[in-house]
């Protein structure tokens, strides 16, 4: 069956510098891969069915660089035109993602359209914000119609800029009577710091976070804050953190032991970057394991482009149907690629205007 391989390349510039791990951000840059596979009905000129997907390995969080991702890229890409199956068990986490998502669309196994909330037409997603005042003001608009939001907290260490942390969710809580927040802190704090931000915040506000995502350096102090605040955490780089042989299997001892041993709820969620993860089926195979436990699974972005968080939307509404993701981080791009969010006025880059290669 004659198949065919398109393979675009990107750069978009941020809207502002970002800061990663210690590494500076202000370039965007990956991939996006086509596949194109002919369909072979008799007495027809030939067509052929397109599948698509997005690699974008996240300096400071991704395994592998651009560079790397590249090049296994074009050795899966040539086995693909070869045989038309790959073996991406080995693979980068984003190439393994993005090439499952290809392969997924290419058979139809996406939502071909994506949820959109009631308020402004905004796709399904959790607000995202920063623990900044200012910010938060700009976005008073959004945050009076919205349910639930994501603020991202942490960003300096100390216990004094904890307590600032905490003094803004308490003000959001405050001020807006409806609205649930999931934190992220990164594991940015020590456990005293942790505890200082919940300081901040009365009994009765807590009950309306909905997770932390590990607040602290180690999952044992996560834990242990999560038992002396009553304010539940999310797994999510302890899901990735062991090496390539045994992550799979440490991320499943993690999801299956997560309130075993313990009185009341401690884990609440996990949360799937894919392009952090690896492939659809590993994906939706931590999913299916966190709802057999009770917990909620949250798909999360990992600043994708415009396309791939459209992806990411099809993908939460066929695997977490009843849970919103964290999708919220186009406006951190000066650009939109190849098909616009929802709602967003940010200039759009055609796949016509981007470099290809071809393969076939």
């Amino acid at each position: 069956m004659p198949r065919k391989v398109k393979l675009y390349h990107y750069q978009l510039p941020l809207d502002c510098a970002m800061i990663l791990r210690g590494q500076s951000l202000t370039v965007r840059e990956g991939w996006l891969i086509e596949l194109q596979e002919s369909t072979e009905q008799p007495n027809r000129s030939q067509q052929y069915k397109l599948g698509r997907g997005e690699i974008a390995p996240l300096p400071g969080f991704s395994k592998e660089t651009a560079t790397q991702a590249k090049l296994q890229l074009e050795n899966v890409i040539t086995s693909w035109l070869a045989q038309g199956i790959v073996d991406l068990s080995s693979c980068y986490p984003s190439v393994a993602f993005g090439f499952s998502m290809a392969l997924l669309e290419l058979e139809n196994g996406l939502p071909q359209t994506i949820r959109c909330s009631n308020n402004h037409h905004h796709a399904n997603s959790a607000l995202l914000l920063a623990a900044d005042h200012r910010l938060i003001k700009a976005k008073h608009a959004q945050l009076v119609t919205s349910a639930l939001c994501k603020l991202k907290i942490a960003t300096q260490p100390s216990a004094e800029d904890a307590r600032h942390d905490g003094d803004i969710a308490r003000y959001l809580l405050q001020t807006y009577s409806h609205l649930r927040l999931r934190l992220d802190a990164n594991r940015r704090w020590s456990l005293a710091a942790a505890l200082a931000f919940a300081n901040q915040l009365p009994a009765e506000y807590r009950q309306r976070i909905d997770f932390i995502e590990e607040p602290c350096h180690t999952p044992s102090d996560c834990l242990q804050f999560a038992r002396l605040t009553g304010i539940a955490i999310a797994w999510d780089e302890s899901l990735r953190e062991t090496d390539k042989n045994a992550q799979e299997q440490g991320a499943l001892q993690l999801i299956s032991s997560s309130n075993s041993g313990v009185k009341g709820i401690v884990v609440k969620a996990i949360v799937i970057k894919p392009m952090l993860t690896g492939t659809v089926t590993y994906c939706a195979k931590l999913i299916e394991l966190a709802h057999q436990q009770g917990l909620t699974a949250v798909i999360s972005s990992s600043l994708e482009s415009s396309f791939g968080l459209l992806q990411l939307a099809r993908l939460a509404q066929l695997l977490t149907p009843e849970t919103t993701p964290g999708l919220d981080t186009v406006n951190v791009f000066k650009q939109q690629l190849a098909e616009p969010w929802p709602n967003c006025t940010l200039p759009l880059i055609p796949l016509t205007q981007l470099p290809v290669t071809n393969y076939q």
